[in-house]
């Protein structure tokens, strides 16, 4: 297993723990996912599904930093 795998898969099980009424906007496409659909786009690795890694891979890094 590779970094990229890890990272992912850390990030899937950060993910499973959201509240499974969440629902999340991201762009402009008036679209809101669930957790359900979160864990799909990144499993299936669409494009948002990626931009949802890049995002909890920022924070994650800004956490370690101590900037959040």
């Amino acid at each position: 297993m590779n970094k990229d795998e890890i990272i992912k898969k850390i990030i899937i099980e950060r993910v499973k723990t959201m509240s499974p009424n969440v629902k999340i906007a991201l762009g402009s496409d008036g679209r809101f996912l669930t957790r359900d659909e979160i864990l799909q786009e990144i499993k299936t690795n669409t494009s948002i599904g990626d931009k949802i890694l890049t995002i909890q891979l920022n924070y994650l890094k800004a956490l370690k930093e101590g900037i959040v």
